[in-house]
This record gives C-alpha cells, structure tokens and sequence, in this order.
C-alpha cells in the first residue's frame, strides 16, 4: 500500500511542473526570434548599403546618400565626400519611401525656382519657392534644399545618378 502511495504521490508531483515551464520558455523563445528577426532586417539593410558604396569605389560616378532621420544628405565620388547638406521632409514623403536605390531621371532646367531633381517619379529634390516646371512634378511629393545645395547638386550630377536613402 505504501508503494501504491508512493507511485500516485510521485506521478501527482512529476505532472505539476511539466507544462508552465513550457509556455513560459516558448515565450521567451518567440521574442528572442522577433529580435532576431528585426537585427537580420537592421543587417540587411546595412549590406545593402555597403554593397550599394563598393559599387562606387572603383567607378568615376558620384552619388547621392540622403539619412531622412538625420535630416542630411551628402554627395561622394568614391570614398569622398564633395557636399553635405540639409533635407527638409514631411513625415508622410518619409513613411511613404523604402529605403534603398533611386536613379535621378530628370532634371529640369530653368531659373532656381523652376529647378527639380526627380527620382524615378518617386519624389523630387527642389528648392525653396518651387514653382513646379511641369504639371506632373507638382504632384510628386518633394524634399526641400536649400539654394545654394540644389545650384551645387544640380551641376554636379546627371541623369542616372545614383541616390540612396537610409
């Protein structure tokens, strides 16, 4: 009879610790993978980047690198950086861009307030007073320089030029 106590006793007290130590480390499990998942992201992002700068090292181009949080861009060739400069944006123009490449498919010429870099009909990169030479810019969401940055930038690339934004 005590062996029968024994053996009902222990399988009573083997049962109760079983399954509330699952669920809490499958908890855990699930948020160390979520973290996980948001450094690959992070890290993709990264390469992407650094994949997108190896690129220009060996070329006679330069480029353009906007940081939407940070407010800036910069203009390089190779590893140099020619230009840096402030970009005013809306938080709507920054939600609605993915990070990454952008080719510059037009500019428009003009006087300074009729001046526009756009980007594969994305956005465009103009200055302060824009009048908007075509009707289909006006529509485009645009990121504002100032004069001076949109006179250097203007000059200094062409239609092709690369942008990247972080």
């Amino acid at each position: 009879m005590t062996q029968a106590l024994l053996f009902l006793l222990s399988a009573l007290l083997l049962g109760m610790d079983g399954p509330p130590r699952e669920k809490g480390e499958r908890r855990q499990l699930e948020g160390r993978q979520a973290q996980l998942a948001v450094r690959i992201k992070a890290l993709k992002q990264e390469q992407d980047f650094l994949l997108f700068q190896k690129s220009f090292l060996s070329s006679d181009s330069k480029y353009l690198v906007l940081d939407l949080a940070a407010g800036t861009g910069t203009l390089k060739y190779r590893n140099r950086t020619l230009r840096i400069f402030r970009v005013e944006t809306t938080s709507s123009l920054r939600k609605g861009l993915r990070a990454g490449r952008y080719i510059l498919t037009a500019k428009t010429d003009g006087p300074l307030k009729k001046r526009a870099l756009v980007f594969q009909h994305a956005f465009v990169i103009h200055g302060k007073g824009y009048a908007g030479a075509l009707s289909a810019e006006k529509k485009l969401p645009g990121m504002l320089i100032g004069r001076r940055d949109l006179a250097a930038l203007y000059y200094a690339v062409d239609s092709g030029t690369m942008l990247y934004i972080r």
